[in-house]
């Protein structure tokens, strides 16, 4: 009689934000407390007699991304090139490299997962904080021109 359910272990170690390592024009990113990029494309259904769509029509692909540091790495990012009067958005053009680097299943060799999010501008900080707060977060919206998922 089996107790529970054995699922094996396929893949090893799962990715964490652990495993994260950001650069941006060669400058390693340190504080980031969380990253969301995203690309997605408007995809709708056209509509004609009856109810149901008769066909698909597809727009434009969206490319997203905002990255989220601690105040410190903020205030450390204004070291960054082409920053003028702590503007971070007249940093000229950057790709963003995320590498999601952990063991393989022996733990013997790093695995390197890359995606690279092409041609980024930040659009300005966004600083809030309110009582309690034990760290200030910044998220930083970006322009985004394309992402690889392959690197």
């Amino acid at each position: 009689m089996a107790v529970g359910i054995n699922i094996p272990l396929i893949n090893g170690v799962a990715y964490s934000h652990a495993d994260i390592k950001l650069t941006i024009l060669g400058f390693p990113i340190i504080g980031v407390t969380s990253i969301e990029y995203a690309q997605m494309q408007t995809i709708e259904g056209n509509y004609s007699t009856g109810h149901l769509p008769t066909s698909v029509g597809y727009g434009n692909v969206e490319p997203s991304a905002t990255l989220t540091v601690t105040m410190e790495e903020y205030e450390r990012m204004l070291a960054l090139p082409g920053v003028i009067d702590g503007m971070i958005q007249n940093i000229p053009k950057f790709d963003v490299r995320v590498n999601y680097v952990r063991q393989d299943t022996s733990g013997n060799f790093p695995i390197l997962v890359s995606h690279r999010l092409i041609w980024c501008q930040f659009k300005g900080p966004r600083i809030s904080s309110s009582n309690n707060n034990t760290q200030i977060e910044v998220p930083l919206e970006m322009f985004v021109a394309k992402i690889s998922y392959t690197g």
